[in-house]
């Protein structure tokens, strides 16, 4: 993942292809002390996992994709659970027949690009499980 430009507490990122931006993202937060920030981006995907949760089993459906994909739109959040840096993101994917699947996004990796503005937040956001949901949740 490369920098592109630093704006105050913006991040513009570039995804190579080949990488997996889920985990070039929690990468990038630890090392630049990351530990609360949003993030959007756009692009193409060759592969990814993705996820829908069932709320009465409290359990994720998981689905692979492995195809190529424009990056409809993803949105996420950078937070911390016991003491780790997890990302957490939801995404729309279009197929060549503009035909979209999306949910909770584990793994997206880029085809062709993928440009990411990440925007540091100070502090730190903390999740935590919650027994009720099933979820890491925020405190």
């Amino acid at each position: 993942m490369k920098v592109i430009l630093q704006d105050k507490s913006k991040y513009v990122l570039k995804a190579e292809v080949g990488e997996d931006v889920m985990g070039e993202l929690k990468v990038f937060c630890k090392e630049q002390g990351i530990k609360a920030a949003s993030f959007f981006a756009i692009g193409a995907a060759k592969e990814i996992s993705i996820a829908w949760f069932n709320i009465h089993k409290k359990e994720y459906v998981k689905k692979d994709v492995q195809q190529e994909l424009e990056i409809v739109s993803l949105f996420g959040n950078v937070a911390v659970t016991e003491g780790e840096i997890i990302v957490h993101a939801h995404g729309s994917f279009s197929d060549e027949n503009m035909q979209l699947v999306g949910g909770h996004v584990d793994k997206l990796i880029v085809g062709a690009a993928c440009e990411i503005v990440l925007e540091k937040l100070e502090g730190k956001i903390e999740k935590a499980h919650d027994d009720e949901t099933g979820l890491n949740l925020m405190l």
